[in-house]
C-alpha cells in the first residue's frame, strides 16, 4: 500500500475518534448555550418517526414439499475386485 494511503487513513480514523471523544464530553455552563449547541440539540432532538407506503405483505403457500424415502443400493462385491482368498497350505 502506498505511504500516503497509510497516512490519510490513519488521519481520518484518529479524527474520527476525536471528534466522538468531543462530542461525548463536551458540556455547556447555561442551557441557553446548549440550546444554541448544534451538537446538543441534535441529540436532545425526538426520534423520527418512521413512516411508509408500502403495503403489508402477504404470506402465502406456493407448494408442498413430498419427501420421498431414498435407498441407497449398494454393491459390495470382492468378486468383481480380483480378490484372491488366503494361500492354501
Amino acid at each position: 500500500m502506498r505511504l500516503w494511503v497509510k497516512w490519510s487513513t490513519w488521519l481520518c480514523l484518529s479524527l474520527m475518534v476525536w471528534t466522538a471523544a468531543v462530542e461525548s464530553t463536551h458540556n455547556h455552563p447555561t442551557r441557553t448555550e446548549s440550546a444554541a449547541c448544534s451538537i446538543c440539540v441534535v441529540a436532545h432532538s425526538a426520534s423520527p418517526t418512521v413512516s411508509s407506503s408500502q403495503s403489508a405483505p402477504v404470506f402465502a403457500a406456493v407448494g408442498l414439499l413430498r419427501e420421498e424415502d431414498v435407498i441407497a443400493k449398494a454393491r459390495f462385491d470382492f468378486s468383481d475386485q480380483g480378490i484372491r482368498g488366503p494361500p492354501a497350505l
